[in-house]
């Protein structure tokens, strides 16, 4: 089929017209914390700057769900995370087989529930027809796969899976390229008899900004920061809390000759509390939600911060030394476990012993140093990788 200009084929089972529209890439992702959404941005980033005529559209996959699915999906996943943090490890191992291509019942009951519910977005994509697909996130994939398996779209399906391991819900059919972390997690696509050769370990895209040293006199006159103290960046997650980001704080200020910068997110009580504190801002400096965090890890002697796939990557391409506070069971373990395995983080357990690693770090500059360098050896250019196959992919 000529791409290059528009055609309408009717499939006359369904009633469905599919009319492809000149080069247009819809990226399918789901607010299920920041890093899924995060990722999708950074490559739409990068596509503006390789292919600037290429069309691009965001899409949130739980906008187009019914309320009470949303509800369940997105808000159920954060009271686990922040309340019931050892039964959400419980549910992620339960869920996460058959480790085989082969479908169970529970996943084919799992997969026929989404599929409805996900009617809104599935016509959606079936009026748009793009070109190619890009899943930052695993609950429309399923669906879109379905879609390519019945001939209702002529869209190419890839996939970037955005953590340290391979959970089972990112298992899809019809994905024509995936891409991952490391070769842990090609291993696991494989076990699922994804081909090799469609498996790409570029590593976990990160908007190109991350890559860049700012001037760190000038982000220090920005942020009005004490020019001469050590920077301690403190985070609990972008969209919700994890851990007792106030008590650490003060501990860290109490504890060490740091200026703590602290990151509430969307947290507006958090962010009240933080700036009624008599240590601020003197030392310390409440931040909400910001889109220049760049610029804070990579001045930053140390960053404290859940271990979550998109924020460690992007501390690894800035070489920012990280404590990586107690990761939730899954997907936050197993990118705690890589990264300490590989001496580009600490973990610290308890809010005790954050202070004592910052303190360590803070007063061994060699030690932070070297778990600056490890970081940087991670560090994969993945965005400029995949945007290169994307854009190869449409030609």
């Amino acid at each position: 089929m000529d791409r290059g200009k528009e055609t309408n084929h009717h499939n006359a089972e369904t009633g469905y017209r599919k009319t492809v529209n000149p080069s247009r890439v819809i990226f399918v992702s789901s607010s299920v914390g920041a890093g899924h959404n995060q990722a999708a941005a950074a490559l739409i980033s990068g596509l503006k700057t390789e292919a600037p005529s290429l069309q691009t559209e965001f899409l949130d996959a739980l906008e187009y769900v019914p309320w009470w699915f949303r509800c369940f999906y997105a808000g159920g996943y954060e009271t686990m995370v922040t309340k019931f943090p050892r039964l959400y490890g419980f549910g992620y191992d339960l869920n996460n087989r058959p480790k085989t291509a082969r479908r169970n019942i529970s996943e084919r009951l799992r997969l026929a529930m989404e599929f409805r519910v996900l009617r809104r977005l599935r016509e959606y994509l079936l009026r748009k027809q793009p070109t190619l697909i890009m899943a930052t996130h695993y609950l429309a994939m399923p669906m879109i796969g379905r879609l390519i398996r019945e001939g209702l779209t002529d869209a190419k399906m890839l996939a970037v899976i955005t953590d340290n391991e391979a959970h089972r819900f990112w298992y899809s059919e019809n994905v024509e390229r995936w891409f991952v972390a490391n070769e842990h997690v090609s291993g696991e696509l494989q076990g699922w008899d994804v081909e090799p050769e469609r498996i790409t370990v570029s590593g976990i895209p990160v908007h190109p900004k991350w890559t860049h040293r700012p001037d760190e006199d000038k982000v220090r006159r920005d942020w009005s920061l004490p020019a001469d103290s050590p920077i301690v960046l403190l985070s609990g997650g972008a969209y919700f809390t994890v851990g007792p980001i106030g008590r650490i704080a003060r501990s860290l200020i109490a504890e060490t000759n740091a200026h703590v910068i602290a990151l509430a997110g969307s947290n507006k009580k958090l962010l009240a509390q933080l700036s009624q504190m008599p240590e601020s801002p003197e030392r310390l400096t409440p931040v909400p939600m910001t889109d220049r965090l760049n610029e804070l890890a990579g001045i930053a002697d140390v960053m404290v911060t859940k271990a979550g796939g998109l924020m460690t990557s992007e501390c690894v391409a800035s070489g920012t030394a990280m404590v990586l506070t107690k990761p939730v069971p899954g997907q936050e373990a197993a990118n705690a476990e890589l990264l300490a395995r590989r001496g580009a983080a600490v973990i610290a357990p308890t809010s005790d012993e954050v202070v004592a690693q910052v303190r360590r770090l803070i007063e061994s500059p060699a030690e932070a140093e070297s778990l600056r360098k490890n970081a940087q050896s991670l560090y994969k250019p993945a965005t400029e990788t995949i945007v290169a196959n994307i854009i190869e992919a449409i030609r």
